[in-house]
């Protein structure tokens, strides 16, 4: 079999060999044209520098990355312009990212960007090379260099598309919507009318407060495809989500008109109706839809969610003016959900789908209940314990969340929440020990574990843990190695920061972190309260009471007994009244 595979992939490299010969031998002529320097390599030379770059690609594709780079590094030794070997090599080396500590990634990062750029000076006109350059600028976030890697793929391929796209998405990320709008265009005389270019060009034109040629281009599309119900009903909702209620009837009663029985236009004239005040025959259409027999079961939970939408909306409108923050429910909503549930027992998901509507509402202990039947159902469905857990956590029911997950872990070991909501139960009961086991567990057991985000989130939380049982050393410790895997996770730098002040530790590395996550989250008041008391301790009260103030200000009319106290002792720092601010909330 092994050589069967060797074959096989020696045949591989010769098919093509001639490409990548060609290849070599445009660069060449590329960079004297372009007046790059020309390395001139002997017959010697040129054999090894072959040898050693086919054999690159071969592990490459039997998936050994590292052996792969290295190789192709001892290729480039030989011949450091050689633009295919720089190509090569940046791709391999962005396929490693993943499995990088992120104190690593950035130096990869840069290799890769200047392989990527030298193969380009080398080759400007090879489509490949500019692609990816394109692309990886963009996802640095340099949209000025991109942007000219995709113009210069417009110029060389003018009857392609595919460099368009992405240069529409760079003209929308820097708000050049004129040349967003000119590039899609373009797009649309080669590719044609297709509903994604649609919906940008909607909603650019639409920005632009050009409200008229923004609809023209849905009515476009329903002239491209006058019996697909789904385009009327999309420029309908959109109707109405512009207020022009009346043309949104028009444009529902037509496609009325083509397909009277389709369950969709029930649920957009249900929102009509319930916009305009006749909530119940908003609710008599979905109802209808519902107990329609010629409908299965996916398309009865579509028409639910879309009808939920325009609902929590509601809910939420109502929470907003409502005196209290309690949570409102619709009875209307429970019957629909029992109208499906009687006619299909043992369809999980309208269980799960009723879930998430009670929890969206503030109903966690209910939402329970049906995540119940949903785990009955189809116990092999991993997100259905994972759901179960939360809401049994946020129920505070730490009994429910312990027997919960230890059936959990009988059936899926590897579930990531089996331990997460395992240790926060223990942790909620002030059995620290036995959360920091759970956490442990996590880290051994969870395949999921082994992802670089939430490695650094289970040691973030290890850290707390210790932090709270008083071994500071092991609190730090524990905060380090998730910065390690993610420098940005905000949680650990905002704890870690604040933790140092109340310990007495580094105030300028407090202050470092705490600087990152303000960046981040200039207006959460916690982490401004954090930044504030780090200048009182380093008795910076000027400063100290600008983002205190700042972080009194984001807190509402009901800030944390914390904020206040800290705010006065800043205050009192300055010889100042409080009264004022008092007064102010």
């Amino acid at each position: 079999m092994n050589r069967i595979i060797k074959i096989l992939t020696l045949l591989l490299c010769v098919t093509m060999m001639p490409m990548a010969l060609s290849a070599k031998a445009r660069f060449r002529k590329a960079a004297k044209t372009a007046g790059v320097p020309h390395v001139v390599l002997t017959p010697q030379q040129t054999q090894e520098f072959d040898s050693l770059y086919f054999e690159a690609l071969s592990l490459q594709l039997q998936d050994k990355k590292r052996e792969a780079i290295r190789l192709v590094s001892e290729a480039l030794a030989i011949d450091s312009l050689s633009a295919p070997a720089r190509y090569l090599r940046s791709k391999l080396m962005i396929a490693q990212l993943e499995q990088v500590v992120a104190a690593d990634r950035g130096k990869l990062l840069t290799k890769c960007l200047q392989d990527i750029e030298v193969a380009v000076m080398v080759d400007s006109t090879n489509y490949w090379y500019n692609e990816m350059l394109g692309r990886f600028y963009k996802g640095v976030g340099r949209y000025e260099k991109a942007i000219p890697c995709m113009e210069r793929l417009v110029r060389l391929y003018p009857l392609k598309s595919d460099a368009l796209y992405p240069l529409a998405d760079l003209y929308m990320r820097v708000d050049s919507a004129d040349l967003c709008l000119n590039v899609l265009n373009r797009i649309e005389e080669l590719d044609g009318v297709n509903p994604n270019l649609t919906l940008q060009k909607f909603y650019l034109l639409s920005e632009q407060k050009r409200t008229d040629e923004a609809f023209n281009e849905y009515k476009k599309l329903i002239e491209r495809f006058p019996y697909d119900m789904s385009y009327r009903l999309q420029l309908g909702d959109l109707q109405m989500k512009a207020g022009l209620i009346e043309q949104a009837k028009h444009t529902y009663d037509e496609a009325a008109r083509i397909d009277p029985d389709n369950a969709y236009l029930w649920v957009a004239q249900s929102n009509y109706c319930s916009i305009t005040g006749n909530q119940h025959a908003a609710d008599s259409l979905v109802h209808n839809a519902l107990i329609n027999v010629n409908l299965d079961i996916d398309t009865k939970i579509n028409i639910l969610i879309e009808y939920l939408k325009t609902t929590l909306t509601k809910v939420q409108k109502e929470k907003d003016l409502a005196a209290d923050t309690t949570a409102i429910n619709l009875p209307g909503v429970d019957s629909l959900f029992q109208t499906v549930s009687a006619m299909h027992p043992t369809a999980a998901e309208v269980y799960d789908l009723h879930a998430d509507y009670l929890s969206a509402i503030g109903q966690d202990s209910a939402a329970r209940v049906q995540m119940r039947f949903a785990v009955d159902l189809k116990p092999s469905e991993e997100k259905y314990w994972g759901k179960i857990l939360s809401y049994a956590a946020q129920c505070d029911d730490f009994d429910a969340v312990m027997k919960l997950a230890a059936e959990a872990r009988q059936r899926h070991p590897q579930l990531l929440e089996v331990y997460l909501t395992t240790a926060y139960a223990y942790q909620r009961r002030n059995m620290l020990d036995s959360a920091l086991v759970a956490y442990s567990d996590a880290l051994s057991s969870s395949v999921q574990a082994r992802e670089v985000a939430v490695l650094s989130r289970i040691y973030g939380l290890m850290g707390d843990v210790c932090h709270e049982k008083g071994d500071k050393e092991q609190c730090y410790q524990y905060y380090d190695m998730a910065l390690k895997y993610n420098a940005n996770n905000i949680m650990v730098l905002n704890n870690y920061a604040y933790f140092l002040c109340l310990d007495g530790g580094d105030l300028m590395k407090a202050e470092g972190m705490a600087a990152k996550v303000v960046q981040k989250f200039p207006d959460e008041p916690t982490y401004l309260d954090t930044y504030a008391w780090i200048y009182y301790l380093q008795g910076n009260y000027t400063l100290a009471k600008f983002y205190q103030q700042r972080a009194m200000d984001k807190s509402g009319d009901h800030p944390s007994k914390e904020l206040v106290e800290h705010y006065e002792a800043i205050m009192k720092a300055l010889n100042e009244s409080t009264t004022e601010q008092s007064d102010k909330k």
